[in-house]
Formats: structure tokens, sequence, C-alpha cells
């Protein structure tokens, strides 16, 4: 069987069963997929590791449909590509401002142990 039509029936039978919209699914995928390479990968927080390999995926997705159709369908390829990365981004975004944010505190707590007391006169 040809592995690009079976791909194709693979991801029609999943979105028939769902009764999801394509958006919807790569909503869902994006973040699961995200997940789940964040649990294999160990991470704690979002990583960025994880977001590499939900666009790695997402690009293979994109290159079977382009197979399938047998052109781009660049509005398409454009769209399902930003809906599969908007959470997981927003994941490693959030973590990235979190982690800066506290270290910056580490850094401001840090340099007023270091400061000497001023000398008081009498």
């Amino acid at each position: 069987m040809d592995p690009v039509l079976a791909y194709h029936d693979l991801i029609e039978a999943i979105r028939s069963v769902t009764g999801a919209s394509s958006p919807m699914l790569h909503v869902h995928f994006g973040m699961g997929i995200f997940l789940l390479a964040q649990l294999l990968l160990g991470s704690r927080r979002g990583s960025l590791a994880a977001l590499l390999i939900v666009l790695e995926i997402e690009l293979l997705n994109e290159a079977m449909n382009r197979l399938f159709h047998g052109s781009w369908r660049w509005a398409d390829t454009v769209q399902d590509i930003v809906l599969t990365l908007l959470w997981p981004s927003a994941c490693v975004a959030v973590s990235k401002i979190r982690r800066w944010r506290w270290q910056q505190r580490e850094r401001r707590r840090k340099a007023a142990q270091h400061t000497p007391a001023p000398l008081l006169r009498g």
C-alpha cells in the first residue's frame, strides 16, 4: 500500500471518529505531542527541545499532505503550522519568562546580601 495514501486515510479516520475539525486536531495534537515529548525528555518546564519535536512532526505532516495533494496549499499549510505550534510555543515562552524573572530576583537578592551596611556616624 502507498504510505502517503495510508497516512492520509489514517488522518481522515481520526477526523471521522473524533468528529473534530482539522484546526481542532492540529491544536490538540500539537499540545499532546509537546506534553509527550516533555515526558519522554524528562523536562520539568516548557522545553525548547519538546517544541522542536512538535515542529519536526508537524513539518513531516505537512510534507505528507503536499505529497498527497500534489502541490503546496500555502494558506492551509501556514494555518496548520501556526495552530499546531500555538500552545506549545506559549508554554515555552511562559516558562522562559518565569525563569528569567526568577533569575532577576535571585541576582537582586544576592546583590543585597553582599552590599556592605552603611557606616553610622554618631
